[in-house]
């Protein structure tokens, strides 16, 4: 019986004519169903073979069902669906190609086994010869324990040319970073010397940073159509400044005003990071347009669970050995900042917020990271400094301005993006019935308090009440003082009460207001600044009833008035 551990073997031996029983690691399937999914989880759990092979479109004998390439593009994209939707982790299946033979088409599934047990509709199942089953709970827990954890594709031996110039350009950069002994003067030493000094000589770190993964830049003219495209090879390439300079010089909006330097190169460090190499090499692509950059990439479909979590310090990546590389170079961190810096220095200068969608790329995703330059938001940068100065925290003001910028979502969505030490902050500010926005817990949703919707919608602190407002304001606020505060009012307590902010415009508005209800006869001032609520003069119809003597059910004029008053003379809005 012979072991298949090469795809061009696999396809030799399908000419020749393939059975099972001639290859243990083989299995073979005329067509494709969702139950054997529980296949491909049982041959991932086998740790006796390198690699396993589940072929459709042969017979249990051998024989080729004959299927035609457009039968085979749609079988493909089928199982890439259900394995991305199915299958964790994902990388247990390393490839999925199609291949003519003998004048019929197959579909060649490659599977590995990934570091740790595999499951299919999150149940790990095992082989039983040509069936499976589930495993137990004991069974699972022993081949966890046996394994030696995910597997890492960045970490894969690896041989092959790579461009020593960028080995001494990312050794210069480590070594201005490092302050160990191992690292000063890294770029003075060999290339060879260099990626052993960094331990990823032979590994596939190499090949990813500085041998031929490509990636694609495309650059669009302000209609968006493409006008240039081109393709570097050595991901090292786009985490160097020398990336950003040659990319400016296609598009000016590329300068310091227009993109916030940290967010760019944390944005292009994470598409390094996190792409998912065992797929098409991660290809990831830069799309320069003239007011937005989209940086995309292949991820594992588990990652899209961190699409847009800005203030969420959880992260999960495949490419441990290539994380901590990058790490060395300080161009990521093992704290999970990352989105946060991306968002934070967005906001921080003026710019739309940062934006990640993720959409369904065969058998991976694709993450779309969308950054926006061009003109600064002068409104959104004086929001930004109006929460700064009310919660005196940074951090704080990022999350309540995010809240301000997803008030359209509901209150249980939006906190799925904000975890960890971000979560305590989240739930203060929905608590803060001075802050800038309000949360009506029965329907899941939060409005603008006055300041800041004035601030987004006009630009400005302050805005004249119109006078079906005021005069609800200042029912309001009677009620209010007259209830908790014996009818005394301040303009700091109005401002409160109207939900305004405190600025100069602001204090000005509400001292207005109060002086202007003095006037009318609705307030008498106590000393500057501070006032008490008159008693409101009674309606004209309740002086008159007032007055009326019932006797016997019978209505007596007045007292000591001697004429008669007929009632239909008041006012209709007096009754």
């Amino acid at each position: 019986m012979d072991v298949l551990d090469d795809i061009n073997q696999v396809v030799a031996r399908i000419e020749k004519g393939l059975t099972e029983s001639q290859c243990p690691n083989v299995e073979l399937k005329s067509v494709w169903r969702l139950e054997h999914g529980e296949r491909i989880s049982a041959l991932a759990n086998k740790t006796a073979y390198k690699k396993t092979w589940l072929i459709v479109g042969i017979n249990d004998d051998g024989t080729l069902c004959g299927r035609d390439a457009q039968w085979v593009k749609g079988q493909e994209e089928i199982i890439s669906q259900q394995l991305n939707q199915f299958l964790n982790p994902s990388q247990a299946v390393e490839k999925i190609e199609c291949h003519e033979v003998n004048n019929s088409w197959v579909i060649i599934i490659q599977i590995i086994q990934p570091g740790v047990v595999t499951q299919w509709k999150r149940v790990a199942y095992k082989a039983l010869g040509t069936t499976s089953s589930e495993m137990t709970a004991e069974e699972t827990m022993e081949l966890t324990l046996n394994l030696p954890g995910a597997h890492d594709f960045s970490a894969k031996e690896w041989e092959g040319e790579y461009d020593a110039t960028l080995v001494q350009k990312f050794a210069k950069v480590v070594s201005q970073k490092r302050g160990e002994t191992t690292f000063i003067n890294l770029d003075q030493l060999e290339p060879e010397e260099i990626l052993r000094r960094l331990r990823i000589k032979g590994r596939n770190v190499t090949r990813i940073l500085f041998g031929d993964v490509a990636f694609r830049l495309v650059f669009y003219n302000a209609d968006e159509e493409p006008i240039e495209n081109l393709e570097g090879k050595g991901l090292c390439n786009i985490l160097l400044g020398d990336f950003i300079d040659f990319a400016k010089t296609r598009n000016p909006l590329l300068s310091k005003s227009a993109y916030p330097q940290k967010a760019l190169k944390e944005a292009l460090a994470n598409a390094v990071a996190h792409s998912a190499f065992f797929e098409k090499n991660g290809d990831i692509v830069i799309e320069v347009f003239q007011e937005k950059l989209i940086l995309s990439n292949l991820c594992v479909p588990e990652a899209s669970v961190f699409a847009n979590k800005w203030f969420s310090r959880s992260r999960n990546t495949v490419n441990n050995l290539l994380m901590e590389t990058l790490r060395l170079a300080g161009y990521v961190d093992e704290l999970g900042r990352g989105k946060n810096v991306i968002y934070s220095e967005t906001i921080k200068a003026g710019e739309k917020p940062p934006v990640v969608n993720v959409e369904k790329a065969g058998r991976c995703n694709r993450w779309r990271l969308y950054l926006y330059g061009g003109a600064k938001n002068e409104v959104q940068i004086k929001l930004f400094n109006r929460l700064k100065g009310l919660y005196k925290d940074e951090h704080m003001a990022l999350i309540a301005n995010a809240m301000i910028l997803w008030r359209n979502k509901p209150v249980s969505e939006i906190k799925q993006f904000i975890d960890g030490e971000s979560l305590p902050l989240f739930r203060q500010i929905l608590e803060d019935i001075n802050g800038p926005i309000f949360y009506y817990q029965p329907e899941d949703k939060i409005t603008l308090h006055r300041w800041a919707r004035v601030l987004l919608e006009e630009g400005q602190d302050a805005k004249a009440f119109t006078l079906p407002e005021e005069e609800g304001l200042r029912t309001f606020a009677y009620d209010i003082c007259t209830k908790y505060h014996q009818g005394i009012i301040t303009t700091n307590e109005l401002r409160k009460l109207a939900h305004m902010g405190q600025t100069n415009s602001e204090k000005n508005l509400s001292s207005k207001l109060l002086t202007k209800w003095k006037k009318q006869g609705h307030l008498e001032p106590l000393r500057r600044g501070v006032y008490k609520f008159k008693q409101p003069e009674p309606p004209m119809w309740e002086k008159f009833l007032s007055q009326i003597e019932i006797v016997d059910g019978i209505d007596i004029a007045p007292i000591g008035d001697s004429n008669i008053v007929d009632i239909t003379e008041f006012p209709a809005q007096d009754l």
